[in-house]
């Protein structure tokens, strides 16, 4: 074989080689990612140590990332020869990780993409709130029909910072990354977004302005956010109002252990045959998912009301005159009827919520 022959194979051994190292590294990350688990630990630097003996080392947590590579390594001898290698390339740096999961977005997102486009037809689903750190994210997603399964599929694409929350600064933002995806937007016949004046307006809403370039784009409120809307403004009125803001106060009271304790015995030592044994938080923004907590509240009344009777014979003035407060206050006959009204109408709400969410067989 001639020099350049020998150097050509050479780079494909070890080409090869690299690419049967990093595999269980990738694998590691990917099962991370479908289990949602978070990779890294409070120290995750330096050399990884695949048999631990000291203390010290024992009571040091990694991370999953590193925890996981290190209990492969024990059955996988490629990977432990390749961690306990003098070598200073073991793709396990936090740089690797990253440039992993970006790679493992850029599949996903052109697999999506790829599906996207086959279909023809396609509508984006959008909207935008601040994360933790207060900058406003655009959460992007498309719904489509999957021509070989024909199914209709809702698939998010990706997390978008937005710096302009006009609705014409959200409409070229939404423009640009579809089309930075690859996504073409020839095929674009529908617009999903919250009822909200950036979102809906007719004039200078982000689907007025996709509409003037993609005219064949309709725009149609979310249903299920209509559904929770209209739930919402039942739920302003002041018996409704009051008796939610009741059962939310109750469940804050018996979050205390000894209080809880207390409503988990009369529960326990009743003859009743009940399934709920602790009383449910409400959700803030999806008003039909508080059915769950009234309806919990209701099947376990009785055992509310007792417990109530025996804290009020505390000896804490503040603990047990709050428990005769709200004792009274829930047998009134307002927050009664209110109640029994909430739980009738929630549990009609809910599985037309349900409905309005779940994928639909064409």
């Amino acid at each position: 074989m001639s020099i350049e022959q020998q150097l050509d194979t050479e780079r494909v051994k070890q080409i090869t080689e690299n690419r049967n190292k990093i595999k269980p590294i990738i694998e590691a990350i990917i099962l991370c990612g479908r289990q949602n688990i978070s990779l890294r630990g409070h120290r995750d630097d330096g050399r990884l140590v695949i048999t631990k003996s000291d203390d010290n080392d024992l009571k040091n947590n990694e991370g999953n990332f590193r925890e996981i590579l290190r209990y492969r390594a024990q059955g996988d001898l490629n990977l432990k020869m390749c961690l306990e290698s003098d070598g200073t390339i073991k793709y396990t740096s936090k740089t690797s990780q990253n440039s992993i999961i970006e790679a493992c977005n850029s599949v996903l997102l052109k697999n999506i993409v790829a599906r996207v486009n086959f279909a023809k037809c396609f509508s984006i689903l959008a909207d935008e709130t601040a994360d933790i750190s207060g900058v406003e994210q655009m959460s992007l997603c498309v719904r489509f029909v999957d021509l070989n399964k024909l199914v209709l599929c809702e698939e998010f694409l990706q997390f978008v910072p937005a710096h302009d929350t006009t609705g014409k600064g959200l409409a070229n933002l939404i423009l640009e990354t579809l089309k930075q995806f690859g996504v073409e937007l020839k095929f674009l016949r529908g617009q999903g977004y919250d009822g909200a004046a950036s979102m809906s307006g007719i004039y200078n809403g982000v689907q007025s302005h996709i509409r003037q370039i993609y005219p064949s784009a309709m725009y149609v409120h979310c249903s299920a956010h209509i559904l929770n809307l209209v739930v919402s403004k039942s739920c302003g009125v002041r018996p409704i109002m009051n008796c939610l803001s009741l059962i939310g106060e109750i469940r804050d009271f018996f979050i205390h252990p000894k209080r809880k304790n207390v409503l988990s015995y009369k529960i326990l030592d009743s003859s009743n045959d009940t399934t709920k044994k602790t009383l449910k938080r409400s959700c803030a923004t999806r008003w039909i998912e508080r059915y769950h907590a009234v309806h919990d509240f209701l099947e376990l009344f009785e055992f509310i009301v007792e417990s109530f009777s025996e804290i009020s014979e505390w000896n804490d003035h503040d603990t047990s005159g709050k428990a005769q407060r709200l004792q009274k206050s829930i047998l009134d006959g307002e927050f009664i009827i209110s109640l029994l009204i909430l739980s009738k109408g929630f549990g009609f709400g809910l599985p037309l919520s349900k409905q309005l969410q779940k994928l639909h067989m064409i």
